[in-house]
C-alpha cells in the first residue's frame, strides 16, 4: 500500500510541476524554425567537421584539431588541477566532519565537528557554475577562478562522503590499537583510513569523472574550455564543428569513466597475489610474491604528472590583471553584495527585511517555488523511464539464462540490451547544462528544454544503478516464476521490482537532490527561474540581488538534501 501511495503521489507531484511550469503540451512540437534547426543540427551528427566551417578561419594559422585539442586539454588540467585543492578540502573536512576522529569529543569538538559539517554542505550546495559567476565578478575572468569555482563545492562533497565513509567503516582494529595502548592518531589511522581507503580513493575517481563534465560546461561563463567552443559554434551555426566537440567530450569523459571503472574495480577486488615456494614462508618471499598491479601504479603516476602539469603549465593563472588591481576588484565587489538599502542606511541591517519581502514579492517566491518543480518534474520522469529500462537493460534477465532458468537464443534481447546500456552512457556522459543549450535551440524558450535535458542525463544515471540493483538482487521468487512459464516481465514486477524498490527509491532521491542542485543553473540559459534571476543580476551588475538568489538556491539545495536524507534514512529502517 505504501508503494502504491508512493506512486500515486509521484504522479500527482509530476502533473502539479507541469501546472506550475506551464509546461503546455503544445510546446512539445517545435514550430517550423524549430524543426529546421533541429533537422540541420541532427544530420550534421552524420558528417562532423574536420576543418573550420568559416572560410576565413581555414586559411589561419591555427588548425581545427589544434584548436580541438587545447580546447580539451584545458578541460582536463582545470579539473585535475580542481580536484587537487578539493581533495585537500574533502581531505581536512572529512577529518575534523568524521566521528571517528574524535574518539571522546567535548562540546567545543563537537559544535567544530558539526560546523564542518554544516560549512561543506553549504559550499556543496551552491553549483560550480554559480561560483564560477560569483568568482568572475569578484576577480575578473581568469583561470583561477575557474580552478576555484570547481574546487570549493567538489571539495564540500568530498568532505561529506569521506566523512560518511570514515564513520561507517570498520573500526574495530581501531579499538584494538587503543587497548593496547596506543595513541588515537595512530588508532584513527592505521585501524580506521586503512580500512575505508578503497571506498575513499574510488569515490575520489568518480568525483575526477564529474569534474571532466563541470570544466567543459564552464566554457558557458567564458572559460576557454570545450564548452566554449559548442557555445561559440552554435551561435556562428557551424553545427559540424559542435558536433566534432561533442563527440570528443563523449569520448573524453567516457574513456575517464571507463579508466575510474578499472581502478574502482582494481582498488575494491584487489590483486590476486603470485604464490610462492611451498614451505617458504618468510617475510621476504611474501613480500615479493604480493599483488601488484602495473595499472595502478601507472595511474597513479599519470595521475600526479597531470596535476603537476596542470600546475605549472599555466604562467597567466591572474589572467595579466594585476594582483592590486583584483584586489580592489574584491573590495568593490565585497562592498556592493551588500543589499543597497542596507548601504544607504549606513550599515543598518533593519533594512534588509523590506528589501528583502520586496524581492520575493516581485518574483523571487515563483522563482523558487518554479526551480523546485523543474528538478521535481525532471527526476520523476527520469525514474519513469529508468524503470521501464531497467526491465530490458537488467543482464540477469536478458540473457539466454534469466536468473539461472534455460530459455533458449535471445539475441534480440540481449541487442536491446546494449543499445540501452551505450545510450546511458552517452546520456550520463552528456552534461545537463549542454544538453539544456541544445534543446533550447529546438523548442525555443520553454521549460520542456530544461525538463528534458535534466530528465536525460539522470535517466541514463538511474538506468545504470537500477540495473545493477536488479542484476544483484537475490531472488528465488524470479526463479520460480520464470520455471512455472512466466515471462520476463512477469519475474520482474512480481519478485524482481518489489525487492529492489527501497534501493531504486534511495537512487531516484539521491538524483533528486543533483536535480535540484542543476535546476538552480539552467535558468542563466534564458527561462524563468532563479537561475535567469542570477544572470539578470550578474548582467545590471546588481551583485547584491545575485547574491540572494544564488543563497536562496543553495537553500533550496539544503532542503532538498535533508528532505532526501530524511527518507533514505526512513527507508533505510524499513529495509532492515
Amino acid at each position: 500500500m505504501r508503494r502504491r501511495w508512493f506512486f500515486l503521489g509521484g504522479v500527482l507531484l509530476f502533473f502539479m510541476g507541469l501546472w506550475v511550469l506551464e509546461a503546455r503540451p503544445g510546446e512539445l512540437v517545435p514550430n517550423e524554425g524549430g524543426r529546421t534547426v533541429a533537422g540541420d543540427f541532427f544530420k550534421a551528427a552524420f558528417q562532423p567537421a574536420v576543418n573550420f566551417e568559416d572560410p576565413e578561419m581555414q586559411s589561419g594559422e591555427v588548425s581545427f584539431f589544434e584548436k580541438l585539442g587545447k580546447a580539451l586539454w584545458l578541460t582536463v588540467r582545470y579539473a585535475l588541477v580542481a580536484m587537487s585543492l578539493a581533495l585537500v578540502i574533502g581531505i581536512v573536512g572529512g577529518v575534523l566532519g568524521s566521528r571517528a576522529w574524535w574518539s571522546r569529543p567535548n562540546l567545543f569538538l563537537q559544535v567544530l565537528r558539526i560546523g564542518v559539517r554544516l560549512l561543506a554542505t553549504a559550499v556543496r550546495s551552491v553549483h560550480e557554475l554559480m561560483w564560477a559567476l560569483l568568482f568572475l565578478s569578484a576577480i575578473g575572468t581568469s583561470p583561477l577562478a575557474a580552478v576555484f569555482a570547481m574546487a570549493l563545492p567538489y571539495g564540500g562533497t568530498l568532505a561529506k562522503v569521506f566523512s560518511e565513509l570514515l564513520d561507517e567503516g570498520e573500526s574495530s582494529a581501531a579499538e584494538v590499537i587503543r587497548v593496547s595502548g596506543g595513541g588515537g592518531f595512530t588508532a584513527f589511522f592505521a585501524g580506521v583510513v586503512t580500512s575505508a581507503l578503497p571506498d575513499l580513493a574510488t569515490y575520489a575517481l568518480y568525483r575526477l569523472e564529474c569534474a571532466i563534465r563541470s570544466s567543459a560546461v564552464l566554457g558557458f561563463v567564458g572559460i576557454p574550455t570545450l564548452g566554449y567552443e559548442i557555445k561559440t559554434a552554435y551561435e556562428d551555426g557551424h553545427y559540424r564543428e559542435i558536433w566534432t566537440y561533442l563527440y570528443a567530450l563523449l569520448v573524453l569523459v567516457v574513456f575517464f569513466e571507463w579508466w575510474g571503472a578499472k581502478v574502482r574495480s582494481q582498488l575494491m577486488n584487489g590483486v590476486a597475489a603470485r604464490r610462492v615456494m611451498e614451505g617458504d614462508c618468510s617475510l621476504a618471499s611474501l613480500w615479493k610474491a604480493r599483488g601488484r598491479s602495473w595499472f595502478l601504479r601507472a595511474s597513479v603516476v599519470l595521475l600526479l604528472f597531470g596535476v603537476t602539469a596542470g600546475w605549472l603549465v599555466e604562467d597567466k593563472w591572474g589572467a595579466g590583471v594585476s594582483w592590486e588591481q583584483r584586489m580592489r576588484n574584491l573590495d568593490r565587489f565585497t562592498d556592493e553584495i551588500v543589499p543597497f538599502p542596507v548601504r544607504e542606511a549606513d550599515g543598518d541591517w533593519g533594512e534588509f527585511g523590506p528589501w528583502f519581502e520586496e524581492k520575493m514579492s516581485d518574483g523571487g517566491t515563483k522563482a523558487v517555488w518554479r526551480t523546485f518543480h523543474l528538478g521535481t518534474a525532471a527526476i520523476l520522469l527520469a525514474g519513469i523511464v529508468a524503470l521501464v529500462g531497467v526491465r530490458f537493460a537488467a543482464r540477469t534477465l536478458v540473457s539466454s539464462s534469466p536468473r539461472g532458468v534455460r530459455e533458449g537464443n535471445s539475441r534480440h534481447r540481449e541487442l536491446l540490451a546494449l543499445l540501452l546500456r551505450g545510450g546511458s552512457m552517452l546520456a550520463r556522459a552528456m552534461p545537463e547544462y549542454i544538453l539544456a543549450f541544445l534543446l533550447l535551440r529546438v523548442f525555443g524558450p520553454t521549460v520542456w528544454a530544461l525538463i528534458f535535458a535534466l530528465a536525460i542525463h539522470n535517466a541514463g544515471i538511474l538506468l545504470r544503478l537500477g540495473a545493477e540493483v536488479i542484476d544483484n538482487t537475490s531472488s528465488q521468487a524470479s526463479s520460480v516464476i520464470l520455471a512455472q512459464g512466466g515471462s520476463r516481465s512477469s519475474a520482474f514486477v512480481g519478485a524482481l521490482l518489489p525487492v529492489g524498490f527501497n534501493r531504486l527509491v534511495l537512487f531516484l532521491f539521491y538524483r533528486w537532490e543533483s536535480c535540484i542542485r542543476e535546476a538552480t543553473v539552467l535558468g542563466m540559459l534564458g527561462v524563468s527561474s532563479l537561475g535567469f534571476l542570477i544572470s539578470d543580476a550578474k548582467v545590471s551588475f546588481f551583485y547584491d540581488e545575485m547574491l540572494l538568489w544564488v543563497g536562496l538556491g543553495a537553500g533550496l539545495v539544503f532542503l532538498g538534501d535533508l528532505t532526501s536524507d530524511l527518507v533514505r534514512h526512513k527507508l533505510r529502517g524499513k529495509t532492515s
